[in-house]
């Protein structure tokens, strides 16, 4: 057994909104509801601009739009608010990564988890989101870790069967 990869970071309201930026950000989803949002702001103001007559249809094209690029900020806020609630929220953590599995431990509560229970993987500007399905993400911030480490945890979490995404 090789030696443990330990980092240790504060799990803050900064960090999860990095996270979750950087979460939301890779889905195509939002950003062609971004496009389609914006599409519907032009045609909508263009209404209010005299180019057609349809009030009721200008004002729906534009909470349409509008909901449709603000999209991801609300996503963001929203999922936040969910984080607030984690057993470890505002606290600093502590992760041992071997090639069996991850440890995290905040004073004197913690769990652990084999690398089987992971989907996949990315690795973004913030750091490194481990997900345990298509919504649900552990992160390890690249700021905790040296670049040797970043590495190491890549090569720990590639060879343990954990698809990139």
């Amino acid at each position: 057994m090789s030696k443990p990869i330990i980092l240790s970071f504060d799990l803050t309201r900064d960090l999860w909104h990095r996270f979750y930026e950087a979460h939301y950000g890779c889905d195509t989803s939002l950003k062609w509801r971004t496009l389609w949002g914006g599409c519907c702001i032009v045609i909508g103001s263009m209404g209010f601009g005299g180019f057609y007559h349809a009030p009721v249809i200008a004002s729906l094209l534009l909470f349409t739009g509008f909901f449709g690029v603000l999209s991801k900020q609300l996503l963001v806020i929203k999922s936040l608010r969910g984080a607030g609630g984690h057993p470890f929220f505002g606290r600093e953590l502590t992760v041992a990564i071997t090639p069996e599995e991850i440890a995290v431990r905040s004073g004197n509560e913690g769990y652990r988890q084999p690398w089987g229970n992971f989907i996949g993987y990315r690795v973004l500007d913030p750091g490194l989101l481990l997900y345990h399905d298509r919504s649900s993400f552990f992160f390890i911030p690249a700021s905790c870790m040296s670049a040797g480490d970043a590495r190491q945890v890549v090569e720990i979490v590639a060879a343990a069967g954990v698809e990139k995404l």
